[in-house]
């Protein structure tokens, strides 16, 4: 059992890991294919790639999940036969989801993309038609995931997201340099084929979670076979209990994406009427401070998150003990983790936000400006993620809900001020400014129910130590900037990687001399093994 925990463990993160990673390395070739096109062509991508997201995100979040929590409570019951008709019914429901979104989508593709920051809207609506396809038969994948993690088999869940990312990458590059560089076509053309891979990842992820079913099949026929037989219950009633379950899970799992629906819809307007800005200023400001950030920042957002949530299934299980010393020990140790990795990602990028932003995009000094302010945003966002996530696990779904809509409707009138104050800023201080402030709120109260005196002790030092670290790095990096400046992406990625090897190994050091690595990551194996 323990094995297979450590199993499951292990595939999860590595395939949601390395997915992600993937999907960002991959636009390094694929920005370089468009030359002087590359901004308008992550403006058109992104402004189809955020809705698409936030329809997935509604019509998927949160229903694996609590599918996979029902198959999981029957399967503990010897009751197989009633996962199996739930998976049949469920399968069902997730495709009529999959085809209600994607008609959704379709239909609101053209208002979507009149009020996005591109200069074509025609442009834009064609990309968005092009994850139509995708958003129809993704959900009932999804569910496919949710039935195999259920069954305590997270394998197919971590190897099908490496298979749908290696394959959509794969196809991406490959089409965008026949298209550009074979056909000479328009980079409009090369970015519809790039939004349309989406769907042949899905399809690669449905051809191994289908092969990887049929080698499982003898084992499931045994289970059939000694399972008690289906109850008789109401399939209708049932499913409305899971969907009242999962409806939280979707609202916050969505809130991030949201709000960069939101600034992709009002921006244009904002700045070209209350700032005089043309739409071509407008698309510019755009991918700067929203569609290439984004890239970066999700990534370090996921990864450090990724990492802290190892902790989050003991504390449930402490929780539904009302083991409140356990759970304070838990909670502390999930915070520990998530600053003790938050931070010095943040730091390193920060300082390299130049060199950073003209590996993936390109070398220009207001690009690298937006990108370093996302970056102090990311730290609200991470924040988000994780206090959101341990009061969910709490059980705690009804606040969570509460204090993300108090959280977008601060985005919501803070919008229009910040961004004529401070231009294409002021959408990420929005943002930072909305989530920081529903942050505190969710810590406040899990402080006040939970913590004990002194359990935050570790995060305190570890603040004090990455700020200090952080003012030398920049002082660092700001004398070596007087000397030289890296303006080629190979000089600019040698110099990127020397410095964070040496930042990299710096920390590590500090972390062994001030006991703090063996505290944090020590706890976390020693609650690990208790558990």
């Amino acid at each position: 059992m323990k094995n297979k925990l450590l199993s499951g463990a292990f595939w999860m993160s590595f395939g949601s890991i390395f997915s992600r990673v993937l999907g960002i390395v991959y636009l390094i070739p694929w920005l370089i294919m468009f030359g002087k096109d590359q901004n308008q062509a992550q403006a058109v991508f992104n402004s189809a790639y955020t809705p698409y997201s936030l329809f997935l995100a509604l019509g998927t979040a949160g229903f694996p999940t609590a599918i996979a929590r029902q198959v999981a409570s029957y399967n503990s019951q010897n009751k197989f036969r009633n996962s199996v008709r739930i998976f049949k019914y469920g399968f069902l429901f997730m495709m009529m989801t999959g085809i209600f979104c994607g008609g959704l989508l379709y239909f609101a593709a053209p208002s979507i993309a009149a009020h996005s920051s591109v200069v074509s809207k025609d442009a834009a609506t064609t990309a968005i038609y092009y994850l139509v396809p995708t958003m129809i038969i993704l959900p009932p994948m999804s569910f496919i995931r949710g039935f195999f993690q259920g069954n305590q088999d997270m394998k197919p869940f971590g190897v099908s997201q490496l298979w749908e990312q290696f394959v959509r990458v794969l196809f991406i590059l490959s089409a965008t340099f026949v298209v550009l560089e074979v056909f000479h076509k328009s980079y409009i053309v090369a970015v519809n084929y790039s939004t349309f891979a989406t769907f042949v990842g899905t399809i690669a992820s449905y051809i191994y979670l289908l092969n990887y079913a049929r080698t499982k099949l003898p084992e499931y026929r045994m289970l059939y076979h000694d399972s008690q037989p289906v109850e008789k219950q109401n399939i209708l009633r049932l499913f409305q209990s899971i969907v009242s379950e999962a409806l939280p899970f979707v609202l916050i799992g969505s809130g991030i994406t949201i709000t960069q629906f939101f600034d992709q819809v009002t921006f244009k307007s904002i700045v070209t009427n209350l700032l005089g800005a043309t739409v071509q200023q407008a698309e510019l400001m755009y991918t700067y401070f929203a569609a290439n950030p984004n890239k970066i920042t999700t990534v370090v957002v996921s990864l450090t998150i990724a990492i802290s949530e190892t902790t989050l299934p003991l504390l449930a299980h402490y929780y539904d003990r009302k083991d409140r010393k356990k759970v304070s020990e838990v909670i502390g140790q999930n915070i520990d983790l998530m600053f003790i990795l938050l931070l010095p990602t943040v730091t390193l990028l920060l300082t390299l936000s130049w060199e950073v932003n003209g590996i993936f995009f390109q070398f220009d000094d207001y690009a690298a400006r937006l990108l370093a302010t996302a970056l102090v945003s990311s730290i609200s966002l991470a924040l988000f993620t994780d206090f959101f996530t341990i009061i969910q696990a709490m059980g705690k779904h009804h606040l969570a809900v509460r204090y993300l809509i108090v959280g977008l409707i601060l985005k919501l009138v803070l919008q229009i001020p910040c961004v004529s104050l401070w231009g294409a800023f002021g959408a990420i201080i929005s943002t930072m400014i909305a989530f920081l402030a529903i942050s505190l709120l969710a810590f406040r109260r899990i402080s006040e129910d939970n913590l004990i005196p002194g359990q935050l002790k570790n995060v305190k030092r570890i603040i004090f130590m990455n700020v200090l670290l952080g003012l030398c790095t920049f002082l660092v990096q700001y004398a070596i900037s007087l000397l030289y400046v890296p303006h080629s992406k190979i000089m600019a990625f040698i110099y990127a990687f020397i410095f964070a090897l040496l930042f990299g190994t710096v920390y590590i050091l500090i972390l062994d001399k001030t006991k703090l690595s063996r505290t944090t990551f020590g706890k976390a194996f020693i609650l690990k093994k208790r558990h």
